[in-house]
């Protein structure tokens, strides 16, 4: 299961509502803990974070045992001064072992900066994990935001069927009774076939809604489930204070800065190689020698040998500092990315709060125009059935209400859109 969960607008429960609604909250959870991608990216968060130890970037001494055992076969022929000869066929045996100590005291400071820089990789790999998990959620905020959407359309134009029939049905009385034409009924036919099927497209849009979000989930696309609708009452944002997170929390800007960190580092390990490197050795061993071929038949000794080595590179043919040049380039680089990313962005996140701010007036507007229309369908059909209206004036009256419902459901779905944007730019979508 990803460790990652939404910070969003106030969720609610789900232990009082039927087992089969399915919650926004609930498809992420799924949707994240099905997912290959996520277990990929929290398995190489998890291998980057295990490689941050001292060791790594060299402190400490090592610790070394050696052994050797080596050996010679010889035909010797010797002749002395004094007329003696020796002939024989000698062998030699020479094991040996050591224990060997190396331990770099100084380095000019490299060792600190590659163990920083390791710090550093593990915390990148851990901001690329929450920005798979941060398109996972988005994904599913959206479609599961579309499946509201179709199934609030669905409702509005059974509502708006309901109006249509009533009509039918005054129409074709009228028609039977010989106080309305056939033009009247026929007309009224065809306007409720044309919102019936309205209404099977719909249905089928929020069934292909409910299998996209199942092949998101990783399950079987045959599942039916209902989902829950918030209650729309969306916060006040302040702008100043979303730019501000953005800066500390937006992802894309953190993972520049974790960039631009790295080369800082890396212009440090480059300056520590110009500056002098002093390690201390020694080696504790043992040697054995045992020959038949000479005058010296066996030969042991144990040794202990203590040493310090400085190194100072005087020149390089400018290798280090054209290097370091090269490098301090490309910082320059990340950060006027950094920069011009950190506009783009705080760009972006003035135009979704104009429109979350827009998007909630217009959420506004549409309500009331709802009931406005609404009440004056209900007006209108009410004096058509005592013969005070023509039906041309109910056929503007339903048009005016299908138009007020669909740009109230367009309204809704646009006001959860817009501030899906105002959480994933300001970087508080997850945590």
């Amino acid at each position: 299961m990803a460790k990652y969960y939404l910070l969003f607008f106030t969720l609610l429960p789900w232990l009082t509502q039927s087992q089969d609604i399915l919650h926004l909250e609930e498809a992420i959870a799924i949707a994240l803990d099905q997912n290959f991608a996520v277990d990929v990216a929290e398995i190489q968060a998890e291998s980057a974070e295990k490689g941050v130890y001292r060791s790594a970037a060299g402190f400490g001494p090592t610790l070394s045992l050696n052994a050797n055992l080596g050996g010679t076969l010889a035909n010797v022929n010797q002749r002395f001064i004094d007329g003696r000869e020796v002939k024989r066929f000698g062998r030699t045996v020479a094991p040996n072992a050591n224990v060997a100590l190396d331990w770099t005291l100084y380095d000019g400071g490299r060792m600190e900066a590659i163990l920083e820089q390791l710090r550093l990789f593990s915390d990148g790999a851990n901001l690329q994990s929450q920005l798979v998990i941060q398109d996972i959620v988005v994904q599913v905020m959206e479609v599961y935001y579309n499946i509201i959407r179709q199934k609030d359309r669905l409702a509005f134009l059974n509502t708006i069927i309901k109006y249509y029939e009533d009509r039918l049905k005054i129409t074709e009385e009228r028609w039977q009774v010989g106080r309305g034409s056939k033009i009247d009924f026929l007309q009224s036919k065809t306007d409720l076939n044309a919102q019936l099927s309205e209404s099977a497209r719909a249905r089928n849009e929020l069934r292909n809604g409910k299998v996209a979000l199942n092949g998101i989930l990783n399950r079987d696309l045959a599942i039916d489930f209902l989902v829950h609708e918030d209650s729309l009452t969306y916060p006040d944002y302040v702008l100043e204070d979303l730019i501000a997170q953005a800066t500390t929390d937006n992802r894309d800007l953190l993972l520049l800065q974790n960039q631009r960190n790295l080369n800082l580092l890396t212009e440090k390990t480059i300056e520590a190689g110009r500056k002098p490197q002093l390690d201390f050795s020694s080696t504790l061993g043992y040697n054995y020698l045992n020959t038949n071929a000479g005058f010296l038949l066996s030969n042991q000794n144990a040794n202990l040998n203590v040493g310090l080595r400085a190194r100072w590179i005087i020149y390089d043919g400018n290798h280090l500092r054209n290097q370091l040049a090269i490098q301090k380039l490309q910082t320059s680089a990340v950060e006027k990315q950094y920069d011009q990313s950190l506009q783009n962005i705080v760009t972006r996140l003035t135009n979704a709060f104009n429109q979350y701010t827009v998007d909630r007036e217009l959420l506004a507007f549409e309500k009331e125009n709802r009931a406005l229309a609404e009440e004056n369908l209900a007006i209108s059909v009410e004096k058509f059935k005592l013969g005070g209206s023509t039906i041309l004036e109910v056929n503007e009256a339903q048009r005016t209400f299908d138009t007020a419902l669909d740009r109230l459901v367009t309204a809704q779905y646009s006001v959860r859109i817009s501030e899906l944007d105002l959480l994933l730019l300001s970087g508080s979508l997850i945590r």
